[in-house]
């Protein structure tokens, strides 16, 4: 698995007929990014991807409003009528000797870095003419009358890697005798050339119609829970969501003792595979001695930045017997929205007691549980 060793072939010159809407499919833009930007970026991306060909419609000059449109590793062709012969025409125009040729559908948008990889080494390995990705069928079939055994059928998607001059010769077969071909695995199948094949991801779907756009948008988010909990002892007040609430005891922490932000913090990193605050703030450190919170976010919101990560909504409950929060929950509210940088309709915020229960039961500590939905933007 050589780095810098396969060529992609992106298929995007189609029109769209089901979709039915004012743009093709593949320039709708979902969180400020167009469908094709997403499904070209981790071919971009990929260490093993050394040149990218996007087959285009005649005359598509939308093309040149992506924001990979002057990347260097990506050539433009036009396509032809069909996918296959789309396909074709881009491993004609190719000079270079590949072995190995990825081809993907660029209204599918949820592909990874991690697809491509898999579906190299599994080409290798099989020493296979084509490798696809594939996810089981759940759902009843029916076919007219009768029910079919859906154990006996896969869904089949994009991208799939094929030997290129076996994938070039199919094609011209599958051309020459007027035989439609739905997808590069079809036609490997049609030379009756070895295929294997590997689990996929059910978020990898195809946009055809609009409603899939809604689709989209469910599968892009990330959930994650966080939980804090800290004593009590005499002081003048607590912190919470970064505003002082003034009262006769204070919390004990290494740290300012925010325990409505830690918990927060840690529902971010959490929801963002990072950890937890203490692998990055730890309370053995002197220099986090009394630190402020509302750093340990900005750490967060920073890291959720370099992810292309953002905060979708949160709900969190404070749990004590004192002082009373819902005096102090505008306010909070108002401080939360500022350091989160989210609108205060998207932040739940909650109170309860433990009903005399336990260390919080007794005023000798206060504990918050958060739950944080972030919005994936890539």
């Amino acid at each position: 698995m050589k780095e810098n060793s396969l060529l992609a072939i992106i298929a995007a010159a189609g029109i769209g007929k089901r979709f039915d809407g004012d743009l093709p499919k593949q320039y709708v833009k979902i969180n400020g990014r167009s469908i094709i930007e997403n499904a070209v970026k981790p071919f971009i991306d990929s260490k093993y991807i050394s040149k990218i060909v996007i087959v285009i419609s005649d005359g598509d000059q939308l093309i040149k409003n992506q924001n990979f449109y002057n990347c260097e590793k990506i050539e433009y062709i036009i396509g032809g009528l069909t996918r296959q012969e789309s396909i074709f025409n881009a491993l004609k125009s190719i000079e270079d000797n590949y072995e190995f040729v990825v081809t993907h559908d660029a209204a599918r948008p949820n592909v990874s870095e991690d697809d491509i990889a898999r579906l190299f080494e599994d080409i290798v390995h099989s020493k296979s003419s084509c490798s696809y990705l594939y996810t089981p069928v759940y759902d009843s079939i029916r076919e007219e009358n009768r029910t079919l055994d859906k154990s006996k059928f896969n869904l089949v998607q994009t991208p799939q890697i094929c030997n290129f001059k076996d994938l070039k010769k199919s094609l011209q077969s599958c051309i020459d005798n007027n035989m439609d071909c739905p997808d590069e695995s079809f036609a490997i199948e049609y030379s009756n050339l070895k295929l294997s094949k590997i689990l996929g991801d059910r978020s990898n779907i195809k946009v055809t119609e609009k409603a899939d756009i809604e689709i989209l948008n469910n599968f892009r988010t990330r959930s994650g829970i966080g939980y804090d909990l800290h004593k009590y002892e005499p002081g003048d007040g607590i912190i919470l969501g970064g505003y002082k609430i003034k009262c006769n005891f204070k919390i004990v922490a290494h740290s300012d003792g925010d325990v409505l932000l830690h918990s927060i913090a840690d529902s971010i990193l959490g929801a963002a595979g990072l950890g937890d605050i203490g692998m990055f703030f730890s309370d053995q450190d002197n220099k986090n001695k009394n630190l402020d919170s509302t750093l340990i976010i900005e750490y967060c919101l920073n890291e959720l930045n370099k992810m292309d990560l953002e905060i979708y909504n949160i709900d969190t409950t404070i749990i004590c017997e004192n002082p009373k929060i819902n005096p102090h929950r505008e306010k909070i509210l108002e401080n939360l929205s500022a350091i989160l940088k989210v609108p205060i309709k998207k932040i739940g915020l909650k109170a309860t007691t433990s009903e005399k229960i336990g260390i919080i039961g007794n005023n000798e500590a206060i504990s918050v549980q958060s739950i944080v939905n972030l919005k994936d933007l890539s």
